[in-house]
């Protein structure tokens, strides 16, 4: 190898392990995203940090430099356990099996973004998928006026148009006694759905929402109290719940595992592995997931999936369950 050959690798390798020590701190200032909001976006992509390490570990390992090696590996593993976890089974729980019929059904989330205009996308889904309820974020009045011809199959329905990215619908089919936009309290401007069921004589309460985007202070602060105000409000539920949403929050974040611990609820992508929803542009491993299904204890998930672009920058989810 001649000299400039050397030359250029060596300056290929500082770069590398200069990227690598920035991957330090992302991964360590990620740790205390529970303090500030800009140290939380680093909370949120375990997945492809973990990516990078490894491909560093694998770059030092061949230039047998040992310690690099060991220092990648372990913030590899660092970044990836949480999603391992992720991916392990939830704690066994059968089905309902008491004496009143199981009930089944299928709820369809999306946050479908104000400035989509791809209505038919979204009409096409939720022919082929026939949902029994439809919570959607980010709907606008041209939006709700494009899904007008839903309240033929589901005539029970509660919308709020927004022009600011924060509309709220949902839609449910007969079997559903009461819709309603709900607000956390007289201060919080963004609302929230939420729909009162009963299928074969079960009860069960679905609730749509949608904090802040946390790209400063103030929304962050707000998302965060957003799902403080959920957590005893879903706590307050008689009965089987569901709660889905755009929540702007990876599970990896403080506030999130918060509010599953404050809610009582279950995160239905547990057992699943990585379902990363935003943004629906990019390929799914260098996507995050921002969008939830949570159900309490007593639902048992059956099925739990993405749905296909519905030309949102975010990808539907669709859960089918049983109580």
């Amino acid at each position: 190898m001649n000299i400039s050959a050397r030359n250029l690798l060596v300056y290929l390798h500082r770069l590398i392990e200069r990227a690598a020590f920035y991957g330090v701190l992302f991964t360590l200032a990620g740790l205390f995203g529970r303090y500030h909001w800009f140290l939380e976006l680093f909370a949120h992509f375990k997945l492809q940090l973990a990516g990078c390490f490894v491909g560093y570990t694998l770059i030092e390992i061949a230039a047998r430099h040992r310690h690099h090696a060991t220092v990648g590996a372990v913030f590899a593993l660092a970044n990836v356990l949480p999603v391992v976890m992720l991916c392990l089974p939830a704690t066994h729980q059968p089905p309902p099996t008491v004496s009143a019929p199981v009930a089944q059904l299928r709820i369809l989330q999306a946050n479908i973004l104000t400035s989509n205009r791809d209505a038919a996308a979204l009409l096409g889904l939720i022919e082929r998928e026939a949902p029994d309820v439809i919570v959607l974020q980010e709907t606008n009045l041209r939006w709700l006026n494009d899904l007008a011809v839903l309240t033929n199959a589901y005539p029970v329905f509660a919308a709020m148009p927004r022009e600011d990215n924060f509309g709220a619908a949902i839609y449910c089919k007969t079997n559903a006694q009461t819709t309603e936009i709900i607000y956390l309290n007289v201060l919080d401007a963004v609302p929230s759905t939420r729909a009162h069921l009963t299928v074969n004589g079960r009860p069960l309460t679905v609730i749509g929402t949608h904090p802040f985007a946390p790209y400063n202070r103030a929304h962050w602060l707000g998302r965060n109290q957003h799902m403080q105000r959920l957590a005893p409000l879903v706590r307050d539920v008689t009965g089987p719940c569901v709660v889905t949403g755009d929540f702007n929050a990876t599970p990896w974040t403080a506030s999130f595992r918060t509010f599953l611990a404050d809610s009582g609820l279950r995160d239905s992508a547990r057992g699943r592995c990585l379902q990363p929803t935003w943004p629906a542009f990019l390929p799914p491993f260098m996507r995050i997931p921002l969008d939830h299904a949570l159900h309490s204890p007593d639902v048992h998930v059956v099925a739990r999936r993405l749905g296909p672009s519905i030309g949102s920058d975010h990808l539907p989810v669709i859960l089918d369950v049983a109580f």
